[in-house]
Parts: structure tokens; sequence; C-alpha cells
């Protein structure tokens, strides 16, 4: 506990009141010092107690205002005067500018010592240690129970009431809580932080009412922590905590690292049916999902956003099985929630497969997310394969609908590569999507630009249909759709 002016002055044994300065009898006192210089602040300054028998005090009113002033500028915790000593007889402008400043000024009983003032600030800096050290013994037993499987909100509430604080972990970006499950920052810190610039340094804070401490976790990037409170929080106890939540957050993402390598090998094995369903089964329930209950989503990534949607992923408090083929990020989970959970997240337009049914269904219900993922758009981020059908109307709605349009529209294409190692489909697909540009596109195939203009002619000869024509690129635009619906590769 922090001892202040006001246990001084609820200490009966040591006889002292209160002059001026009621405002300030909350100030923490570091430590007690005998000074009789005109200006104690070149000896004393912030927290530390003045005693003095009144030699330096000024009689002076003017100057008694500067010697309070100077006082309160050092940020001294309070003045004790030894009653009928050496003091002016009028202290009056001292008084007064002691409570304009919020400055504790008090008198003391004459035969009580100042070494008693002394060594009851010493006794209560002793149990203020002990405190800290419990403090510390009480957070490593909650460290070992987070080591346990205890959880990251369960822990930091034990770690809150071990240090007697709120604590909040957030993310520095976005204010947000750190994971799902963790108390939310309070509104007015929110506005408070949000107005300073956080650093991974330990540094005290305010919200215009009361003073706080915040730290950044050096385990991981953006994640900070704050803590409100506490009668004994300083930058030590601040220390430890962030030492035992990063090794629960690193346990965490070693816990995440060993899901995804299980996650992506359960996945693969399922899409390519290397696998009993008894042991799809056991496997499954590494991730607590049933293969009756379990589901498939799909999603677009870029290159260079997989690990930033992989750590967000990680910050879902729920076990999903992860894997990335190409620029595709497949997902299996067992309840429809968390589709709703992960497209939030990742903000991503994300399809939804029915219920997996069997292990050797995997390979369809991709499929079906893929369907479900090309009726996504900007009014319906997630859809399930069973809503398909309400939007974009002008995709195939089955995934037999669409291997059947894609055959009547690209079938010669898709042989004459097959037969001849050619990828004439793939170099279609590529000149689309960057709406024909002759140059974007040869850029991306990494081709001369009058090797594509080749290319596209003899794929208009193959397919019968000309690039030049809306109906054609229309009809092409819509196959190759097909074909990413029905999985066929290009």
């Amino acid at each position: 506990m922090t001892y202040c002016v006001q246990d001084i002055l609820d200490n009966a044994s040591l006889q002292t009141r209160l002059l001026a300065g009621a405002a300030g009898v909350d100030r923490a006192v570091r430590w007690a010092h005998v000074c009789e210089l005109m200006d104690p602040t070149e000896w004393l300054g912030e927290g530390d107690l003045l005693m003095t028998t009144g030699i330096g005090i000024p009689v002076e009113p003017e100057a008694q205002k500067l010697y309070v002033q100077r006082l309160a500028k050092a940020r001294l915790a309070g003045v004790m005067i030894g009653e009928n000593m050496q003091a002016p007889a009028d202290l009056t402008a001292l008084q007064v500018e002691a409570e304009r400043l919020g400055l504790p000024m008090m008198m003391t009983f004459y035969s009580v010592p100042f070494s008693a003032v002394t060594r009851a600030i010493l006794d209560a800096s002793k149990e203020a240690e002990y405190q800290r050290r419990q403090a510390v013994s009480r957070m490593y037993e909650s460290a070992r129970l987070g080591l346990q499987g205890l959880g990251l909100a369960d822990l930091l509430m034990r770690l809150s009431k071990d240090v007697h604080a709120e604590l909040y972990l957030f993310d520095a970006r976005t204010l947000q809580p750190w994971q799902d499950d963790l108390p939310a920052l309070p509104a007015t810190w929110c506005e408070a932080l949000n107005q300073r610039e956080l650093s991974a340094s330990a540094s005290r804070c305010s919200n215009g009412e009361i003073e706080a401490l915040t730290i950044g976790l050096p385990s991981m990037q953006y994640c900070h922590l704050l803590g409100i409170g506490g009668e004994f929080l300083d930058y030590g106890l601040l220390h430890h905590l962030v030492g035992v939540l990063s090794m629960e957050l690193e346990r965490l993402q070693a816990e995440h690292q060993r899901l995804l390598r299980l996650g992506s090998e359960l996945l693969d094995d399922l899409l390519q049916q290397r696998i009993t369903e008894r042991s799809a089964q056991e496997r499954l329930m590494h991730f607590d999902c049933s293969v009756e209950q379990t589901f498939i989503a799909t999603t677009k990534v870029d290159g260079d956003e997989q690990s930033i949607w992989l750590r967000r992923l990680a910050r879902l408090n729920a076990r999903i099985a992860i894997r990335l083929q190409g620029n595709e990020l497949i997902t299996l989970f067992s309840q429809e929630d968390t589709a709703r959970q992960i497209q939030a997240e990742l903000g991503c337009n994300l399809g939804q497969s029915n219920a997996l049914g069997h292990a050797l269904r995997a390979p369809e219900a991709l499929r079906e997310a893929r369907l479900a993922l090309a009726h996504c758009g900007p009014a319906r981020p997630l859809v399930a394969y069973a809503q398909a059908r309400d939007e974009q109307s002008w995709l195939p709605s089955s995934l037999d609908e669409a291997a059947r349009v894609h055959r009547l529209v690209l079938g010669h294409l898709a042989d004459y590569d097959k037969h001849q190692g050619a990828r004439f489909e793939h170099t279609l697909r590529v000149f689309l999507e960057d709406n024909r540009s002759w140059q974007k596109a040869a850029q991306r195939l990494n081709i001369h630009k009058q090797t594509l203009v080749y290319r596209i002619r003899r794929i208009e000869e193959i397919t019968g249909r000309s690039l030049e024509s809306t109906e054609d690129v229309t009809a092409l635009w819509i196959a190759l759709r097909s074909a990413q619906i029905a999985g066929i590769e290009q």
C-alpha cells in the first residue's frame, strides 16, 4: 500500500495536524528528510516530505509565498513543521499559498521527534515491499496455471486480482481487446489513448481523472497492456506482468502453430482422400469437430496478407483447421457461427459449404464453398452453399451446372492444354482479369507482349470466340468462373 500524507495525519502517535493543503493529502510520501535551508529543493524532490524546525521559513509574507511555490514546483509530498520551535510566529501567507497550490502543510507536536516520522515511513515501505513481493509470488503462481492451460482471459483476471488493479490487453492499432474474450477498454481510456502515440516502453498516461501505466509486450507487436489503479502497481510490477503475459502469449502462439500444422495436414488428407472415416473422426477431435457437423469455408487472400490473416485468425476464440493453397485460404470448423467470426475478423468474402457428413465428401464440400464464394458480394460477404442461388443468378447454381458451362464454352481449349501441355486457359484468365490490358497481362505472365498477342489469337481460333465481342467475352468469363466454382484446374 502506498504511504501518503493522510496516513501521517491518521497516525495518533505522530500527533500531527493539517494546517493547509487539504487537496493534497493523498500524495504519496516516498521519504522524509530534515532540511533547514532557504531553498530545500536543492536536496529534496518529488515525493519527499520536508521536515523542518522552521529556521529556513522566511518571515516576510511575499518570501513565504515564494518558499511554498518552490516546494510545490519540485512536487514535494508536503511540509512538516515542528511546533513551538523556530518557525515565524505568523505563517498566514504560507498557509494561504499552500492551500491555493494544494501542498499539504502540517504542524507536529513539539515532543514528537522527526525520527519517529522517518521510522513510520520506513515501516510502511517495508510493508509495501512485502506486499509487492507477495504480489510477484501470486503472479508467478498464476503464470504456472497459465502454462497448464488456464487461458488468456482467466489469466488476465487472476493477474488483476494479484496486483489489485484493472488490467487491459489491447491492440495498439485499433484499441480493441487483443482477444475476443478479453475485457474492452473503457471509453474514456480509448479516447485518451487515441490522442497519444503508444510506445513499447513503459510510460504513464491519464484520462484526465486518474493515472495509469501502459507498456508494449515485446513478444507480440502492437499488443499493449494498460494497468489502472492498484495500491502498489509500479514499473517493477508492470514488467513482471509483461513477463507472465508474454509467456502465455508465446505458449498460445506455439499452440496455434501446432494447430496450423495439424489442421493443414488434416485438410490436405481430407481433400486428397488419403484418410479413413475412423482416422478422420479421431483427428477432427483436435479441433472439437465431428464429421457430421463440420463445415469447410474458403476465401481468396493475397500473398502479402497471408501471414497477417493467420495471426488475426489466431486471436479468434475458436479451434479452426486452416490450409493455404496458393492464394486460397481454406478453413474447417464445427460451429456455423465460426464462419461469421472469420468473415468479421478478416473483412473478406467467405463461402461456406454444407455440413461435411462423412470424410470422403471433403472435395465436394470444398467445391460447394467455392460456389458459395462466387456468389458473395458487397451486400452479402458471407454466403452458405444452400443460399448460393439467392445472389448473382448469372453464375451456375450447382457444381454439375458449373462443370457443364465450362465444358460447353472452353472444352476445346481445356483439351488443347491437356494434350499439348499448354496453359492457354490460364493465359485467358489473366488477360480478362487485367481487363484485356496487353501490358499488364504480359507482365503478370512474365512474357513479351507479342507472345501474348500470339497466344490470344490461338485462343480465339481454338474456342471460336472473339475477344473483341462483348458477348463472347461475357461467355468466356462466365466459363472461367464456372471452372473455378467446379474446382477445375487451369
